[in-house]
């Protein structure tokens, strides 16, 4: 499976089954080929138990596969500490430093306005 979430493996799965139909011809066939291209931890989770159809295991699979990715993403954010964030900050070296002297106009150069 790799990188694939459950719907983008499913719809792979569904798309090569049209070449080997005979390998999928009964939903029990099909339910355990698709098991079998799942990553080992979902497997582990969706074996305990059975299924009526396929669609219900594909349901459930695609529910814990986005489960499992919430709490990856919380444990990425809670790995980073509090208070921090993944925003990168502008910080200017010490020779780059400049004030905001407001906006330049023609009378802060000391010239007269021109006549038009």
């Amino acid at each position: 499976m790799g990188s694939m979430t459950v719907a983008e493996y499913h719809d792979m799965f569904e798309q090569l089954a049209r070449y080997a139909p005979n390998e999928v011809r009964e939903d029990a066939d099909k339910q355990r080929l698709f098991m079998k291209g799942l990553y080992y931890e979902l497997r582990l989770q969706l074996d305990r138990n059975t299924y009526p159809t396929f669609q219900a295991l594909v349901n459930h699979a695609i529910v814990l596969d986005n489960m499992r990715k919430g709490q990856d993403k919380k444990r990425r954010m809670l790995a980073q500490g509090p208070g921090s964030n993944n925003r990168q900050h502008f910080s200017p070296q010490q020779g780059d430093q400049q004030r905001f002297q407001g906006p330049v106009s023609q009378w802060d150069r000391n010239q007269q306005p021109q006549r038009f």
